[in-house]
């Protein structure tokens, strides 16, 4: 291998190894995030949030970038609202979230910090979700987690 091949490999792959570290904003966000996971955790039966790898996901596809997605996140957790929701679903199947009383800066650490977290498709829930949904006779949403199983956790 020429050493340009092996500038090259070294640089992407140093790239992508440091493309996922944490700003510090978000290294302070994750020190509370465990507040949010106490609903957000993907192993809960039966859930009360939904899991975080889902929120972060809608809000990077409804949001306009990185500031509106902090924002956006921070003003539906101070104060949600019908007219505020983007995870449309989950509120459909869990209910509107309670209010966090957190200071502002501290909820834009922890939006940063979902922001720019790597979380792991959420296999489990959707493995409980599965099993639910067919208890209840929702072949719907049964069918849906089972393609989000197959998609992400095999």
């Amino acid at each position: 291998m020429t050493k340009s091949k092996v500038f090259l490999l070294l640089s992407v792959l140093f790239f992508s190894v440091n493309s996922f570290a944490l700003t510090p904003e978000a290294i302070e966000g994750k020190k509370f995030y465990p507040s949010c996971h106490v609903c957000h955790d993907p192993k809960l039966d039966p859930p009360l949030g939904p899991p975080m790898w889902g929120v972060q996901r809608q809000y990077k596809r409804n949001t306009l970038d990185e500031e509106d997605f902090v924002e956006t996140m921070v003003e539906f957790v101070k104060a949600p609202a019908l007219e505020k929701v983007i995870h449309e679903e989950a509120v459909k199947q869990l209910g509107l979230m309670p209010p966090l009383p957190l200071p502002d800066d501290m909820l834009r650490k922890i939006a940063t910090y979902i922001l720019e977290e790597q979380f792991q498709p959420p296999c489990e829930h959707w493995s409980i979700a599965v099993k639910r949904a067919l208890k209840k006779g929702d072949q719907e949403h049964a069918k849906k987690d089972q393609v989000m199983l197959k998609r992400f956790c095999n």
